[in-house]
């Protein structure tokens, strides 16, 4: 009687030994569930990145404008008329822009958009200005509704 008691535990024991196919497809879903949820939290956090990369590029291309318009050699402290004016400055010296031509572009590879505005004691300012894929709008200023300031 002691034998087959031995027995029956052994074949018992060997029949546990591994997972049942329920066991492995609950993990693999699982694993599933917690991949996509970690992709889409990183897509995210990678287009919040761009955004603020791209409005830090912008306050960095109103720095340059604003060295360009009170540099010694520009006289009149004119504004510059064309992007390519902070590369290569009509009265001559360096390039404004670290990177060179990279920087006239955001993030997303699209050359920011410069706009002459007036505040209200009309002083004259250019708005640099790039949009998101998703359309939001980002200057010097900030980023989405704070992009567009109300002087």
């Amino acid at each position: 009687m002691l034998l087959t008691t031995v027995r029956t535990n052994r074949r018992r024991v060997a029949r546990r030994a591994g997972f049942t196919l329920l066991e492995v497809l609950v993990v693999v879903a699982i694993l599933v569930i917690l991949a996509s949820v970690a992709t889409i939290a990183t897509t995210r956090y990678l287009e919040d990145a761009r955004k603020s990369r791209a409005h830090l590029g912008a306050k960095g291309l109103s720095t340059a404008i604003e060295a360009y318009t009170t540099n010694t050699a520009n006289p009149e402290g004119a504004l510059p008329q064309q992007p390519a004016s902070l590369l290569q400055p009509p009265f001559g010296g360096s390039s404004f822009l670290r990177n060179g031509p990279q920087d006239l572009n955001d993030p997303w590879g699209k050359p920011y958009q410069f706009q002459l505005e007036t505040r209200g004691d009309n002083t004259q300012y250019i708005l640099v200005l790039t949009y998101s894929p998703d359309g939001t709008p980002i200057s010097q200023f900030g980023i989405g509704q704070h992009a567009v300031p109300t002087f």
